[in-house]
């Protein structure tokens, strides 16, 4: 989501407002304003360097132009230097302080620069000079939401919405916002309102295929990635969402050729070497996603989960040290990992090998993984049974084991080996894991 906020932000300054009085191409100007004119021309043409050129000769001839440093400041942005971009900005806002235009600029370059309370004070002041500038709502919104201020971004873009109902963007990243409030409902109608007002919207696509693989309805998932490669093949986050639903589908070989896709066109998303770590072991390849692990920590190490599914794999080889190394640097990058938590706890617990296990470490990892799943998983429930038990205390591992047995009935066979656990505490034995 947050590589998204600032795509979307890059294209609001590609067709942001270049000030102008006229867009003909002046051959031979005189005057700032023809300048000015042929800057503009320039710019429209992606000349930046020859928009500049314009500019900065406007800037020489009038030196109050407010127009022509907040157009440079742009075409700087256009070419990525930022700070000299935000140096036009300021020196147009100091000249004119009413101009909403170059707040909302200096807004998106701030957020470019990672300065998002920065850019979100910028968008405040455009809107207050213009109560009706849908992008500067639909911009800080995209700020909220980088933030973490869901609510705040749902109201910002529900009021750019509000302001330019044909908007796609609006509600595309409104559908985005809900996803991650949890309101799967709000955001595939926002994905698909986008969708029905630009059909050729392929990230859309994608997001309600997101939404709808998070539903459980991966054949509707599947059906939208297809429709979003079908229109950008090139995008290469709609192969690894689709690699995603296929191995949810138990198609490991199918989300192996499109996290491999996403890989070939870029090279650097860590996130598709982790997923297609992720299809190789269930296929049994487990040097294979090692490697796949590797390279996702070696372009990402904050990557905590990745680290937790090296770990795993470790442990099925029989390099227990690697995976508590892997366990432990996980849950120090990503403390709320309940998954990394409980892995620990389980094999400190349950390990045949008497060296590695350690009861009371066991029990404080399984506790957390439990408190951070609000003590609603089964499988984390039973890793603090077995953490009890390896801790030497019988009673609260069959209290836990019988806890487990209470909740809504699985599959017969884990019911079966929770049985078998619950028998083998009542003996006071400790359950091992092979």
């Amino acid at each position: 989501m947050k590589k998204r906020a600032l795509k979307q932000l890059r294209l609001l300054l590609v067709f942001g407002l270049l000030i102008a009085a006229n867009c003909a191409m002046v051959q031979t100007p005189t005057t700032a304003s023809g300048y000015l004119d042929r800057g503009r021309a320039r710019a429209d043409k992606g000349d930046m360097d020859g928009a500049i050129v314009d500019y900065t000769k406007a800037i020489e001839l009038d030196p109050r132009s407010d127009v022509a440093y907040n157009n440079r400041g742009l075409a700087r942005h256009h070419k990525g230097d930022l700070d000299e971009a935000i140096a036009d900005y300021n020196k147009a806002i100091e000249l004119n302080p009413q101009f909403a235009h170059a707040y909302y600029n200096r807004g998106v370059a701030r957020g470019d620069k990672g300065d998002l309370h920065g850019a979100i004070s910028d968008y405040n002041k455009a809107v207050e000079l213009d109560p009706k500038y849908a992008r500067a709502y639909y911009s800080r919104g995209i700020a909220r939401s980088d933030m973490g201020d869901l609510d705040g971004a749902i109201g910002d873009f529900s009021k750019a919405i509000e302001l330019s109902p044909q908007y796609a963007p609006g509600y595309y990243n409104r559908g985005i916002a809900r996803d991650d409030k949890g309101d799967l409902d709000g955001a595939i109608g926002d994905y698909s309102k986008a969708i029905e007002l630009d059909p050729k919207y392929a990230r859309a696509y994608s997001g309600r295929g997101s939404t709808r693989r998070q539903k459980g309805d991966m054949d509707g998932a599947i059906a939208d990635y297809d429709k979003g490669i079908a229109l950008d093949a090139k995008y290469g986050n709609a192969y690894n969402n689709r690699g995603l639903a296929r191995l949810d589908k138990g198609d490991p070989d199918g989300a192996i050729v499109d996290y491999t896709k996403a890989i070939e066109l870029d090279p650097r998303n860590a996130f598709a070497f982790n997923n297609r770590g992720l299809a190789r072991s269930h296929k049994g390849d487990l040097d294979g996603a090692i490697a796949d692990y590797n390279q996702a920590i070696e372009l990402k190490p904050e990557l905590g989960h990745t680290y937790n599914n090296r770990g795993d794999v470790r442990r099925q080889k029989g390099d227990l040290d690697g995976a508590i190394a892997d366990y432990k640097k996980g849950i120090e990058l990503d403390p709320q990992d309940a998954s990394a938590c409980n892995s620990l706890g389980l094999l400190l617990a349950t390990c045949p090998q008497e060296r590695f296990r350690n009861g009371a470490n066991a029990v404080e990892y399984a506790t957390k993984a439990c408190s951070l799943s609000k003590w609603q998983k089964p499988a984390y429930l039973t890793t603090l049974a077995a953490a009890y038990a390896e801790s030497g205390d019988f009673d609260q591992a069959i209290r836990w084991q019988r806890k487990v047995l209470d909740l809504p009935e699985d599959a017969k066979q884990e019911r079966d080996k929770a049985r078998q656990r619950l028998d083998s505490y009542i003996e006071h034995k400790p359950w091992r894991e092979p």
